[in-house]
């Protein structure tokens, strides 16, 4: 898969690596600020420029419809639920609905900028792989630092360690000590 394709398929938040996002953690409305954190190492020619700018311009009116339509259910799932006769499958049918339609604006996205990725350039779809190979180490040791933080035992400030059982960890339902 082309550097920009996962970039717009898999996108990260990669502002900062607190705000790093998994891969799988797609959110495609952070498409635009990942692709704008690579755009000047790619030091593009004035043709992709202007392909860049239409594949952004298409990019912000998918995003803006898919904001839309979701802004649209939730508005509609209040309302449904306020109407103690509604059938709980009719609002499951509407997230089904759209969970389809999303599924298909990320395909449509990463079929755009797979588009892109083609236009580019040996040496700046190298810079591209770099840059999000550097985004992805971050998110990696992120992961690494959230998953090697013990949460402490408030009732004695030990560690729990794996294996303790519970959500609480401890021998009350609650998670204090026995």
């Amino acid at each position: 898969m082309g550097s920009l394709a996962v970039m717009a398929g898999l996108t990260l938040n990669m502002v900062s690596p607190a705000m790093a996002s998994p891969v799988m953690d797609f959110r495609s409305e952070d498409l635009l600020s990942v692709a704008d954190g690579v755009k000047d190492d790619l030091h593009l020619n004035p043709n992709q420029q202007t392909l860049w700018r239409q594949l952004e311009g298409k990019s912000k009116t998918i995003i803006n419809d898919k904001e839309k339509r979701q802004h649209d259910i939730q508005a509609n799932m209040a309302s449904g639920l306020s109407n103690p006769a509604i059938d709980l499958r009719q609002l499951s049918a509407a997230i089904d609905a759209e969970a389809a339609q999303s599924l298909q604006d990320g395909r449509q996205l990463r079929e755009l900028w797979l588009t892109m990725n083609d236009a580019l350039d040996d040496s700046q779809r190298q810079t591209a792989r770099a840059f999000l190979a550097d985004r992805l180490q971050r998110v990696d040791s992120a992961s690494c630092e959230r998953s090697s933080v013990v949460p402490k035992d408030k009732s004695s400030g030990k560690g729990r360690g794996k294996g303790m059982g519970g959500m609480g960890g401890g021998g009350s339902p609650m998670g204090g000590g026995s």
